[in-house]
């Protein structure tokens, strides 16, 4: 607040005070008061006016600016009552009190959807944990059906493609897990250094039967360096990413190629640039830069409907919060890929508390 913005919103009080002034001259001089006595008590008047209106301005000013300041450079705004001390005038009083109680309901509600949140959070992991176990023994009553010597071809055929829509189901819970966990992943990932080879292996690993029933050969080139990250979150968003090339492979000769590169070698941006990359359909040119908006199935989701728009996103928040650069890159009709980047250097992510 600066003294003509004070002035300005005080007009009234000033236009009063002026005509006050002008009021006592005149019943001065109509009463042959004389000139100068009439100056003079018409300046001791001004200069009372004028020290009231300072008195009043230097009293509300520290107040307004350490607000104003404040709602423009703290971290969140509920906590400007916090940072500010409660003024001594009527006015401020008030205002002070207002914004105290607003925050305090405000804390309140924040405070009661985060438990809410967590608790929500902690159920659906524990519900995924538990519908693990059932899924499981389907997979085990399945293997031993199929082990049977005497199980009809046909009968072999439906019970193969029961244990893939099983596997579907079970791709479907991780994600709920992982998407649950997202919210809080820096209580639940820890950096390391890890072969980028031996992440990638096991990530194909973890999704053979889907590559095996889509005809899908990985090819892994480059793969031998080493890059910080979490073992178990990138081996789930490497897993989302083959997901992703299964379901929109192409019919003859499908493939998904793993390759790496040092990027910026010596420098201090140095990094490792692991990028995933198919022969399927691709993406539009317009559709692109949508591939990781949450929801975002594109024309070829569309048309599959079979997509939820929800792999890719993971990849890309959980990506967001392990200091991980992820983007896309795709020519409709030529292949999809991927591209994950790699800090190596392991003070990218002291700041995460996470090594």
């Amino acid at each position: 607040m600066n003294l003509r913005s004070y002035l300005r919103s005080s007009w009234p009080a000033v236009t009063l005070a002026v005509f006050s002034v002008a009021m006592c001259g005149f019943v001065l001089l109509v009463a042959a008061a004389g000139v100068a006595v009439t100056l003079l008590a018409c300046g001791i008047v001004t200069v009372g006016f004028i020290l009231a209106f300072a008195t009043e301005y230097l009293r509300r000013r520290a107040f307004y600016r350490a607000l104003d300041s404040y709602a423009s450079t703290v971290e969140h705004p509920l906590w400007i009552t916090e940072a500010v001390d409660r003024p001594d005038f009527i006015d401020g009083e008030i205002v002070y009190d207002a914004l105290r109680a607003v925050a305090k309901a405000a804390n309140d509600d924040v405070a009661s959807y985060r438990r809410q949140a967590v608790d929500y959070r902690e159920y659906i992991e524990t519900w995924v944990h538990e519908a693990k176990s059932p899924l499981a023994a389907a997979h085990l009553m399945l293997d031993n059906l199929q082990a049977d010597p005497a199980l009809d071809d046909g009968v072999y055929d439906k019970l193969e493609s029961l244990d893939g829509e099983l596997r579907r189901v079970e791709g479907y819970v991780e994600q709920a897990l992982f998407y649950a966990r997202s919210e809080a992943v820096e209580r639940d990932y820890l950096i390391r250094s890890y072969s980028l080879d031996t992440l990638v292996a096991d990530a194909i690993k973890a999704n053979a039967p889907a590559l095996i029933a889509a005809h899908i050969a990985p090819v892994r080139r480059n793969l031998d360096m080493q890059v910080f990250t979490d073992q178990k979150w990138i081996e789930f968003m490497l897993g989302q990413v083959i997901q992703n090339s299964v379901k929109y492979a192409r019919q003859d000769h499908p493939f998904i190629e793993f390759s790496a590169r040092l990027v910026d070698e010596g420098g201090a941006n140095e990094s490792v640039e692991l990028t995933v990359r198919d022969n399927g359909c691709g993406v539009g040119a317009a559709d692109l830069p949508r591939v990781f908006e949450k929801g975002f199935t594109g024309e070829n989701g569309r048309v599959g409907k079979r997509s939820t728009g929800i792999g890719l996103y993971l990849v890309k928040r959980l990506c967001d919060k392990m200091g991980v650069g992820v983007d896309a890159a795709s020519r409709e009709g030529e292949g999809f890929a991927v591209i994950f980047t790699f800090s190596t250097n392991r003070f990218h992510y002291v700041d995460r508390g996470a090594l």
